[in-house]
């Protein structure tokens, strides 16, 4: 159990779902990284696995989870997961924990990225739609139809047949309506600069809702006031970490270096949580 905005309790339904398939990726990944044989072929691969158009883009983990080693991140992931899945209690509060937790979600991110990249419509098991469970399920005075109205008109590259149908309809009557009003032929530039607004804003609207999912679940992340007090006045530190209620120590804890052998039970058990349903 952590410790959430509506107290202490576990993930559940499709928040848990969304929690629950954003830290099996990240676990994925991470066997890779610590798999010898995968990094030779990773290296070996030279061709990309798909093309894109632009730069690639997404979010940075933050800094207290990012700078560990794999063999720390999977203790973090695993400590984590199980007191948000299960009865187990939740560890004292750490800078570390937090930066995990927020890291599953900047993963989501990333995840989502990806799903538009690939052209993958929003679909039921999509991870745009899980997010947007998880948000309407967190968060149900939020009208869903404003939501999914936000994301129509940003025009996420994706959206679904009949959303699109309907902004093509918009379009269709609003142009015939500044046609009236102008006989200026549009500036191919502003047509690219358009198209180019349009990715900026699902990227910024998909980055709003999980933003707001976080806060909404866990509230404010004392570590990231924290550590702009870190190089400061010691005493302005202690000051600001009594008045959230966390313990002095909330920057200096670190995640243990662990055995193979301790790595591997550590894996079985989160593998075990996860596809557990």
């Amino acid at each position: 159990m952590w410790p959430l905005t509506n107290g202490n309790r576990c993930l559940v339904g499709p928040e848990a779902e969304l929690f629950r398939g954003t830290v099996a990726m990240m676990v994925d990944q991470l066997v890779d990284e610590l798999n010898p044989a995968s990094k030779l072929e990773h290296e070996a691969d030279s061709e990309p696995l798909f093309a894109i158009s632009g730069p690639m883009v997404g979010f940075d983990p933050p800094h207290w989870y990012e700078m560990w080693e794999p063999e720390q991140k999977i203790w973090l992931l695993e400590r984590v997961a199980t007191s948000l899945l299960t009865s187990r209690p939740a560890p004292a509060m750490a800078a570390m924990f937090e930066a995990t937790v927020e890291a599953v979600y900047v993963e989501t991110g990333n995840l989502i990225v990806l799903e538009i990249t690939e052209g993958r419509p929003i679909e039921p098991g999509s991870w745009r739609q899980s997010l947007l469970d998880a948000y309407v399920q967190r968060c149900p005075r939020d009208s869903f139809l404003e939501a999914t109205h936000f994301e129509a008109t940003t025009l996420d590259p994706c959206l679904p047949r009949e959303i699109e149908r309907q902004i093509r309809q918009l379009e269709q009557t609003t142009g015939t309506e500044g046609d009236l009003n102008s006989n200026s032929i549009q500036d191919p530039n502003s047509i690219q600069g358009s198209v180019g607004k349009r990715q900026s804003d699902w990227l910024t609207y998909w980055s709003k809702v999980i933003e707001r999912l976080l806060d909404a679940t866990y509230g404010p992340r004392v570590h990231h006031t924290a550590e702009v007090y870190r190089d400061g006045d010691p005493k302005l530190l202690k000051r600001f970490l009594q008045s959230k209620g966390v313990s002095p120590k909330f920057l200096q804890r670190i995640p243990p270096l662990r055995t193979n052998h301790q790595i591997q039970k550590a894996i079985t058990r989160l593998q075990a949580l996860l596809l557990d349903e």
